[in-house]
């Protein structure tokens, strides 16, 4: 139990909090609020480096939610030098991965943030949308601190709708939209 509470307090404090932007200062979203994670089990291996969410897994800061089969927090290993010790290192969601803010929603399903690299990649015909518009492709990469996104069409191509700013305003939003490049 008494390595149990460091992993707990890593992953509380210094994992969450800089994944998939949330401790970016984004418009909506505190750095002080705090990560509420909810699931049916939590398991975690001090000597592994690891803590497990399993079974509808729910994690929300802000206005940001995220929602999976299983969360798995990887933290970086004890050889590592001292500036990374007790640091994540990645972060893992699988099965039905759905990360929603506002209007933007990304399905998946898996999705991995690497701390080192700062991006977080969505695999598992991966669908974003935002109001109306759609994109889909084999990989979807998320680099946070740019706020920039990279799609990859794979063995298939990448397919996108995009409505004009006029005419976003619409009684469609979100997962129900564009249905066509669904099938």
């Amino acid at each position: 139990m008494r390595k149990l509470v460091p992993l707990l307090i890593i992953t509380a404090f210094l994992v969450m909090p800089g994944s998939w932007g949330w401790a970016k200062g984004e418009k909506g979203i505190k750095k002080e609020e705090p990560i509420i994670v909810t699931s049916q089990k939590m398991e975690a291996h001090a000597k592994k480096g690891w803590i497990l969410f399993t079974g509808a897994v729910k994690a929300v800061k802000g206005d940001l939610t995220l929602f999976a089969d299983r969360l798995k927090v990887f933290i970086a290993a004890k050889e590592n030098a001292k500036s990374h010790r007790g640091k994540v290192d990645r972060i893992l969601a699988k099965g039905r991965v759905k990360v929603e803010k506002g209007d933007r929603v990304i399905l998946s399903e898996e999705a991995e943030y690497r701390m080192k690299d700062d991006v977080v990649e969505f695999t598992g015909h991966p669908k974003a949308w935002e109001g109306k518009n759609l994109v889909l492709g084999e990989k979807m990469l998320y680099y946070p601190k740019e706020d920039r996104s990279v799609v990859v069409g794979g063995k298939g191509r990448v397919n996108a709708v995009i409505y004009p700013q006029g005419e976003m305003k619409s009684e469609i939003k979100g997962p129900g939209s564009g249905k066509k490049l669904q099938k």
